[in-house]
């Protein structure tokens, strides 16, 4: 362990700092488990310090779009930085699967899909480029292949030539997981094998970036909500904004940790840095809905704004030409953009007259300082060696913004189907669904560094991962992706079943009485507006009755009613003027004018023949 700690330290005295990286250390013994390096390692290789301080400024826009998994593929150090032991490092980036990548950081990997099958095709802005001397290159699309990288990679290594001999200085591949970050260990106790200095000291989490998503109305009828508690209430009515928030202090950190390493650590020289980021936004399998996609440049910028958050200079700007715009899958680019930054003191220690501060306009020549973007040719060396160095970059992260964000804004959301919950009343029926919008972040920054004899590579690749306070409710306290959850309510109206009217009941006509005996009239009953204008007279009344009841024969001795014209009959109640004779045989006469009821008598015959007729052959019947 002496023996490995004296080396570090010999290397770090002999770059005077120039291997501001070479602490950033987190798993060296991991080195060994690489895979080879190819040609493409290259480019993703920046000098320790470089990458550190140039990782930190480069996070800064990657924390607005919230990053969700980590994946393989992540950095692509450049071990081939002239010394046999470095290749053993180096990861192809070309390769695209992140081989450098710790196991901690693999492990963290998701397939999760978060966009649905059918792809929309995205459309792309036309945009003038930035002025190169403003900016860096960014191959962000080469190094980190897959949105879902969350975490930390570090990969730097060293070495010192001599005529035609190199010795090699150190050569570091560490990886900071989504999973280490959860706790409160130091980058030493999570690996024990590594020596004890500033950036070891870090904590896991001091290291790691985060962020988060949050939605709101468009009209500004409410406030940006996180959903920490609950889904977010949405209606397919409506256009919301999400917003993603960054934190990218872990950048910061490690940058600042380093310089507290390395003596002397201003003044190492920094060139060829590369960095850039990339934000990811699309709609999970079970929520269906729309993004913005612009028809021009200004209709991009209106809807898609990326911005300081604490008040700082952004370092960094949407690159429209390079993003890509679809329905269900928005994916932002951004570019360094040091345009924005505010005057600041020269670091060099050696520094001339017209290199004393850089960046902004001075105040009192009202002349626009130099922009020092960390590529130069060689040509240039004696001149940018005053500014391109390690304390300016230090310098520039610093004061650069921490928290940013970036904002979405015409997203509509139509429909969801996680979670049906019914609930049923007497009058209607509500139903809930809830579905779910991803964010990820990832991002990269190179350098090559060092000093006199000593040169370096150093790299950062890094994905958000989801901060504790905004963490999703519905998504869970485990997860780490940035995700938002969005809830659906809707309301159907029973309708009540027509009730079928009861029908009315007949009324039952009610018997007059006999003259006291309960036989009933065979007269059916008459409503009172059509009764005659004797209503009392039983039908028959007036017909002449035996003089004699007792003993006679039904009908004998009955006088024979006197007729009536023809004219007296018309209009009359039947039996209304027949002659009236008292006696009970009268009332039961029929009025037919058959006196002796002949027809009567040969109905009941007939009657009583038919039924005898039934008998017998009922009898037969149950005889057989």
């Amino acid at each position: 362990m002496k023996k490995k700690k004296l080396k570090v330290q010999v290397a770090a005295l002999a770059m005077t700092g120039a291997i501001a990286a070479a602490p950033l250390t987190v798993r060296a013994e991991e080195a060994s488990a690489a895979a080879p390096a190819t040609t493409s390692t290259s480019s993703t290789e920046a000098s320790a310090t470089a990458a550190a301080p140039a990782a930190s400024t480069a996070t800064t826009p990657a924390t607005s779009s919230a990053a969700t998994s980590a994946t393989a593929g992540t950095s692509t150090t450049a071990t081939s930085a002239g010394s046999g032991a470095s290749t053993e490092t180096g990861t192809a980036a070309s390769a695209g699967t992140g081989a450098t990548a710790s196991t901690g950081t693999a492990a963290t990997a998701t397939t999760e899909a978060s966009a649905p099958t059918a792809a929309a095709t995205p459309v792309t802005v036309a945009e003038v480029p930035a002025d190169p001397a403003t900016t860096v290159p960014n191959n962000v699309d080469t190094v980190v292949p897959d949105d879902n990288k969350q975490g930390t990679d570090i990969k730097a290594n060293a070495s010192a030539k001599f005529g035609f001999f190199t010795l090699p200085l150190a050569d570091i591949n560490a990886s900071i997981s989504a999973e280490d970050a959860k706790g409160d260990k130091t980058i030493a106790e999570s690996n024990p094998r590594l020596e004890d200095n500033s950036i070891t000291a870090l904590k896991n989490k001091d290291v790691v970036m985060q962020g988060d998503l949050s939605i709101a109305k468009e009209d500004g009828a409410e406030t940006y909500d996180s959903t920490a508690s609950a889904a977010h209430d949405v209606n397919k009515e409506d256009s919301y904004s999400l917003k993603a928030d960054l934190d990218v202090t872990a950048v910061n950190n490690s940058i600042n940790a380093s310089a507290d390493f390395i003596p002397n650590s201003n003044d190492i020289s920094v060139n060829n840095m590369e960095t850039g980021l990339r934000a990811t936004f699309s709609f999970g399998n079970d929520l269906e809905g729309s993004f913005h996609t612009p028809t021009d440049l200004e209709d991009a910028k209106k809807h898609y704004e990326l911005s300081s958050a604490d008040g700082s200079p952004m370092i960094y700007r949407i690159n429209y030409a390079n993003s890509k715009f679809a329905k269900d899958k928005v994916s932002i680019a951004m570019d360094l953009d040091l345009t924005k930054m505010t005057p600041l003191v020269n670091r060099y220690s050696s520094a001339g007259a017209n290199y004393k501060n850089l960046y902004g306009t001075d105040p009192v020549t009202g002349k626009e300082n130099h922009i020092e973007n960390y590529n130069y040719p060689a040509s240039e060396y004696k001149t940018r060696y005053q500014t391109s160095v390690f304390g300016n970059l230090k310098e520039l992260i610093n004061n650069s913004a921490k928290k940013i964000q970036l904002v979405m804004k015409g997203v509509k959301l139509n429909s969801a189907s996680s979670n049906p919950v019914e609930t049923e009343t007497e009058n209607e029926k509500t139903t809930t669904t809830e579905g779910t919008v991803h964010g990820t972040l990832v991002g990269y920054m190179k350098a090559d560094m060092g000093m006199n004899r000593v040169k370096g590579k150093a790299s950062y690749v890094w994905g958000a991962i989801q901060n504790d306070a905004g963490r999703d409710s519905v998504t869970g306290q485990n997860n780490d992706k940035v995700n938002l959850t969005v809830k659906f309510t809707t309301t159907e109206k029973k309708e009540k079943p027509v009730q079928p009217e009861e029908p009315t009941q007949p009324v039952t006509p009610v018997a007059p009485s006999n003259g006291g005996g309960s036989t009933p009239s065979l007269a059916p009953a008459r409503p009172s507006s059509s009764a005659p204008s004797n209503p009392g007279t039983v039908l028959g009344e007036s017909r002449p009755t035996a003089s004699t009841p007792s003993g006679e024969v039904l009908g004998e001795n009955r006088e024979t009613p006197v007729a009536e014209t023809a004219e007296k009959k018309q209009g009359a109640v039947l039996g209304e003027s027949r002659p009236s004779v008292k006696g009970v045989s009268d009332r039961a006469t029929v009025a037919t004018g058959d006196y002796n009821f002949t027809g009567l008598w040969a109905s009941l015959f007939g009657i009583s023949l038919a039924a005898l007729a039934g008998f017998v052959v009922l009898q037969k019947k149950k005889e057989n």
